[in-house]
Parts: C-alpha cells; sequence; structure tokens
C-alpha cells in the first residue's frame, strides 16, 4: 500500500515505525494500520499495547509512506492525501481526500460530533448520563442562561479521571 502526501505533512507526521502511543499520534503509517485493522482511530487506539501488538507493526511494514509530487503540487493550504491499495487478487483501490474529516473544508455533522464525544467521554471515564447530558447543554449552549450545569458536568468528568489515575 502506498500513502502520499505533501511535504508538509511528511514533516509533521516523523514516526513512520512508532514504538509509543505519543509517536503514533505523529505517524501516518500507524494511523492507516490501525484504521485498516480496527477501522477506527479512537483514544483507546493509541496506546503502547496497541501501537506495539505484532498484527499493528506487521500491517505498518506494508505502508508506503512519502511524499506524492501530486499532493505536493495541491499546495499547503490542503492536506492533500492520496492512497493506492493493491489487494489480493491483483486489483488496487485508490482514494483521494484535499481535507480531513472534522476540518472546515469538510466538517462533522452534530450526530457525527456526539457519537465522537461518547467515545472520548466514555475513554476518559466520564458516565455515560453525564456524557448525554453535556452532548444535550453544548448542542444548546446559545440557549443557555447560565453555563453552570456544563460546567459542573464537566467537572465531575475530570474528578472521575483524576480518581481513575489514582487507582
Amino acid at each position: 500500500m502506498s500513502v502520499g502526501v505533501n511535504r508538509q505533512s511528511v514533516n509533521a507526521l516523523i514516526h513512520n515505525r512508532p514504538q509509543s502511543e505519543l509517536q503514533a499520534k505523529f505517524s501516518m503509517p500507524f494511523c492507516i494500520a490501525i484504521l485498516l485493522l480496527r477501522r477506527k482511530a479512537g483514544l483507546a487506539e493509541f496506546t503502547d499495547a496497541v501501537v506495539n501488538r505484532p498484527d499493528v507493526k506487521a500491517m505498518i511494514e506494508r505502508i508506503d509512506y512519502n511524499v506524492h509530487p501530486e499532493a505536493d503540487a495541491a499546495g499547503y493550504e490542503k492536506m492533500t492525501t492520496l492512497i493506492d491499495i493493491k489487494l489480493a487478487d491483483g486489483r488496487t483501490i485508490s482514494g483521494r481526500a484535499d481535507f480531513g474529516k472534522g476540518s472546515p473544508a469538510h466538517p462533522m455533522s452534530d450526530d457525527e460530533l456526539a457519537v465522537k464525544f461518547r467515545e472520548c467521554a466514555a475513554w476518559g471515564g466520564l458516565a455515560r448520563t453525564d456524557a448525554e447530558k453535556i452532548i444535550e447543554l453544548v448542542f444548546r449552549l446559545d440557549e443557555l442562561k447560565n453555563i453552570n450545569e456544563l460546567t459542573r458536568l464537566l467537572g465531575t468528568g475530570a474528578k472521575s479521571r483524576r480518581k481513575a489515575r489514582r487507582s
């Protein structure tokens, strides 16, 4: 499989063979590998244990990540990525994206934002009922007379994370 990007991306995503969760956050090969293997790349995937799994490391080895002339020519205001995947039957699947999901040019829907927040909140130890209330309040933020309930709920999440770290 080949993944082609502009020079700016290669200079930012510098860890082609990550050894830790921090390096994985700056690794295009890891992101592609984990998306192929788990079909998602959330907080739960960016851990030392996942980064160092044999199947993840093997998939990373199959990814050729370089500057692609077409992506480079698209300019730095875009984060153009070109992907070619060679299948076992000899076919090649190709794709291109100029902007990542969640960027101003390719925004997430409210439902997608809520799903992402739920996953992050669960990973951080926030109670599901609190996460749902936060989502409801945030989507009505312009109608709220004050944000005391929102800040209380967010503070509850911070307390649960601190408690989980101490355990």
